[in-house]
């Protein structure tokens, strides 16, 4: 690594001998916090400006100008705040640190500075939220569906051009998913976000784990001195009924800032799933429907201490508790092929009681090096899963002609603990010519698997005994990782990044009644390109590639089944590998226009595949490595805001994928086109904007999806939002997928037999929500960024 950082030293003073740097950086004294957008400005003898530079999110600037004299300035928003005379005769310069009197508030400042809607930088696109009508829309959530780029579907959150994509808050990935997730987004509201970065292609800081990209949401900035607070509550109606309540307390004072927060959740909800299975000896059509209740806690409280102006040291602690009980009533009907009557039927009864239960402490310090924005990062990390699950079942088979009657009954129990530790250490080393960024991690991950099961299969009398079996299944996983990346900007035109990552991992699996010992030892390197072309002050070029690696979560290699009923098993797979995307985008923005053509090619990529057994009309649901992909797509979006009192985000994305698959059983190559439009429209219905309308549409077409052929799907919902009490007080009725129209529909053949399949999940949906802020309302203490989020993910 010394020898990497003397060569660029050396190169970077071979090329830049005709010109001096100056560098230095801008804080605002009252408050000693850098100074962003700040306009530095170096003029000549006839006050004609030679140069300027603008701070950057740590008030960092530099500059470079031929020898000479010179008047170097500080303005903010028009204003001069700083003159200097300089006399620039040597190589580099450093000015330190500039203490400036603001007479505006930071947060303040912000809003008449006026930045772009959508700006793009070299590795992501950032949409400034402060300067959208979605500013006051109500929460994070909301935000996200018009975030350019992103989709919100059945409340699950997607990038497009990608199969799934990771959360972050202030540069910390939230882990969690589904409706969990939503809730969660729900929480924060949108006065407080400053902008939402969209990372299609994650440079090689970042774990390589995952073909997701990544969604930053930046907070505001608190002011010193100052604290807040928010209560919220929430009445759902689906099928059933469901409410939450929660809460947020920040604070920052002097040296100490805080964040924490509480919510629980009190929710029913129903699931209807539809099989249908053609054999050769009939059709197998089951219908499950499905009711979940859930009692969910969950909190977190970030601590931050500033000891001096260059070492900040911090810890989080985060906590979540649910209790999910379901109950399902699943009928099989099997139909004759010739006649259409029923021949045989399976009647079940299930349940499932899950208590999952999350611990994740993480402890942080920050140092600052110089002026230069050189700094290092150390995050230390410990995280704990635990998981008691039951799941049983219990029926009755019947045979119409001759009649007679068969039972069954089954029960699989598992305490699942998963453990992981780690280190990550960043750094962040500017050169005169070149942005440097290097670092690594270690990480060591433990899941246990204590399983007990029974499955009667078909018997003649009910079942009253059930003698347990035991499974066992334990994994080992350790991962050392380093990587390197360097950012230069050429010019105001032209800035090129270029990064590299290298993961080792080794595993280890095993289970003893199985008489089951996998391991597994590989490394590979993670390249990351960005090239970025500004043709105008409106619009801008850029080209990104990355590499990305997708690992099987823990439960998906736990090789033992587990019997849904009599004909439905699910299994894990422990010889399950992980697969590689290459990833390439070429995007264009143009003003509130975002243009991308994309390429994703996945190697070897693993999935869930329905084996049926034409002769025991048993359904095997197993995991393999089995499909490689190509897709291409466009993608158009377009947000108008040319009126006062509408806003609209608008957006088109189509694809073609084509799939082939390495499978036991025979399956033909699958290839189509995908396509979705959407548009979320904002009315404001009043001139003091209290009074808010929103219309949301999307539509997606028929299209392919790995195996199956996936079948159209629609939505429709509304909004409505009144603010009262200087908009403390947010009083929000919302309307969701009005018709019934977004349940997901698919079809597929494996070993010749042809699968159907429709879900719905509850989405259908009227909830009135209202939430009150008092206290400062721009405060937002940090959020710390951990070093383990990668495999927290996998849970």
């Amino acid at each position: 690594m010394k020898k990497i950082i003397t060569f660029f030293i050396i190169l970077s003073s071979l090329t830049v001998t005709a010109q001096t740097e100056i560098a230095g950086s801008v804080l605002e004294k009252e408050s000693q916090k850098p100074l962003e957008f700040a306009e530095v400005i170096v003029l000549n003898n006839k006050s004609s400006i030679i140069t300027g530079a603008v701070t950057d999110a740590n008030g960092v600037f530099e500059l470079n100008v031929e020898k000479g004299e010179y008047t170097m300035q500080v303005t903010y928003t028009g204003e001069i705040l700083f003159t200097k005379n300089i006399t620039v005769a040597e190589k580099s310069i450093d000015i330190g640190v500039i203490e400036i009197v603001n007479a505006q508030e930071l947060d303040e400042v912000v809003v008449a500075a006026k930045k772009k809607l959508i700006q793009r930088k070299i590795d992501r696109l950032i949409f400034n939220v402060e300067n959208s009508s979605k500013a006051s829309a109500g929460d994070a959530l909301e935000v996200l569906r018009v975030t350019p780029g992103v989709r919100v579907q059945n409340n699950q959150i997607t990038m497009i051009g990608k199969s799934n994509l990771q959360v972050m808050i202030n540069d910390k990935i939230v882990q969690l998913s589904g409706e969990d997730l939503s809730n969660f987004l729900r929480s924060i509201a949108s006065e407080d976000i400053k902008n939402i970065e969209v990372i299609t292609t994650p440079p090689a800081k970042y774990e390589a784990s995952g073909n997701s990209g990544l969604v930053n949401i930046t907070l505001k900035q608190a002011k010193k001195d100052s604290w807040n607070a928010q209560l919220k509550s929430s009445y759902t109606q689906r099928r059933y009924p469901a409410g939450s309540v929660g809460g947020n307390f920040n604070f920052n004072k002097d040296k100490l800032s805080i964040a924490s927060s509480i919510n629980y959740t009190d929710a029913d909800f129903f699931y209807d799933q539809q099989d249908n299975a053609y054999f050769p000896d009939g059709l197998w059509a089951t219908s499950t429907p499905v009711k979940f209740s859930n009692k969910g806690l969950s909190g977190r409280i970030d601590l931050n201490y500033q000891i001096t102006s260059n070492w900040e040291m911090g810890a989080q602690y985060l906590y979540n508790k649910s209790d999910y009980l379901s109950t399902d009533t699943p009928y099989t009907a099997v139909y004759d092929n010739n006649t259409n009557e029923i021949i045989r039927s399976l009647r079940s009864n299930g349940a499932m009681d899950l208590s999952p239960e999350i611990h994740s402490v993480n402890y942080n310090n920050g140092f600052t090096l110089d002026t230069l924005g050189r700094k290092i990062t150390l995050n230390l990390d410990y995280f704990k899963y635990n998981n008691p699950d039951i799941k049983t079942y219990n029926g009755v088979s019947i045979i119409e002609d001759p009649y007679s009657e068969q039972f069954y009954r089954g029960i699989n129990t598992n305490k699942q603990d998963v453990t992981n530790v780690s280190a990550k250490l960043d750094i962040e080393y500017p050169l005169h010519w070149v942005d440097l960024s290097f670092g690594g991690k270690i990480s060591s991950s433990k899941s246990l698997n204590d399983i007990l099961f029974y499955n009667s299969g078909l018997v003649d009398d009910p079942v009253t005994d059930m003698p347990l079996a035991q499974n066992d299944f334990e994994y080992k996983e350790d991962i050392q990782a380093a990587y390197i990346s360097a950012n230069k900007k050429f010019n105001d035109t032209w800035s090129m990044q270029i990064g590299l990552r290298m993961e080792a991992t080794q595993t280890d699996s095993k289970s003893n009644n199985l008489n089951l010992s996998v391991n597994d030892d590989y490394a590979k390197l993670f390249p990351t390109f960005y090239l970025s072309y500004n043709a105008t002050e409106n619009s801008n070029f850029s080209f990104n590639y990355s590499k990305r690696i997708k690992r099987p979560s823990f439960s998906q290699i736990n090789p033992n089944d587990y019997w849904m009923n009599p004909f439905q098993t699910i299994a894990g797979n422990a010889f399950l590998q992980p697969s590689f995307i290459d990833n390439f985008e070429l995007t264009n923005t143009y003003k509130n226009f975002v243009t991308k053509l994309y390429y994703n090619y996945e190697d070897d990529v693993f999935s869930r595949v329905p084996l049926a057994d034409s002769e025991t009309n048993i359904i095997r649901f197993t995991f393999e490595n089995f499909i490689t992909t190509n897709r291409i797509g466009f993608s158009e979006n377009y947000t108008f805001n040319k009126v006062k009192w509408w806003s609209s985000y608008n957006g088109l994305d189509i694809n073609y994928s084509k799939s082939t698959f390495n499978l036991e059983e025979d399956h033909e190559d699958q290839e189509g086109i995908n396509a979705t439009v959407y548009t979320y429209n904002d009315f404001n219905l009043n001139a003091d904007k209290t009074l808010l309308m929103g219309v949301n549409y999307w539509y997606s077409f028929p299209g392919v999806d790995g195996i199956f052929d996936t079948k159209s799907a629609s939505s429709l919902s509304l909004s409505l939002q009144y603010l009262l009490l200087n908009k403390d007080l947010n009083i929000t009725l919302r309307g969701n997928d009005l018709f019934k129209t977004a349940a997901i529909r698919r079809t597929t053949t494996v070993n010749d037999v042809f699968q159907t399949a429709r879900y719905y999940f509850d989405n259908r949906s009227f909830q009135l929500s209202i939430s009150y802020k008092f206290g400062n309302k721009n405060i937002s203490a940090k959020r710390h960024a951990t070093g383990n989020e990668d495999e927290k993910g996998r849970i």
